[in-house]
């Protein structure tokens, strides 16, 4: 017996609980880059989710926060795809926030 634990909707990953040793990534706001590639994706189900893009031959993560009233979108610095993609990976399993 399988047991859902989210709606069957949710297609794409969630992002588990930040463990104990997690670590602090560093936010800015959006650069306003004009093409961007949206690379991976956790659900959007939650009011925060995140997107892991590309610009210019290099990756960095997305994070948005929805409210009632606001869309507050922060990004990561700007890595290497091997980078990137092992902090997509610890994101993920919560090991980064």
């Amino acid at each position: 017996m399988i047991l859902w634990d989210h709606p069957p909707r949710c297609l794409s990953p969630h992002v588990l609980p930040a463990r104990s040793h997690c670590e602090a990534l560093t936010w800015h706001p959006p650069r306003g880059d004009t093409q961007v590639r949206v690379v991976r994706w956790t659900c959007d189900c939650d009011p925060l989710f995140y997107e892991l893009c590309q610009a210019g031959g290099v990756r960095f993560i997305r994070r948005t926060r929805r409210s009632r009233s606001d869309l507050t979108i922060d990004e990561t610095d700007r890595r290497p795809a091997a980078e990137a993609d092992a902090m997509w990976i610890a994101l993920l399993h919560g090991l980064v926030r």
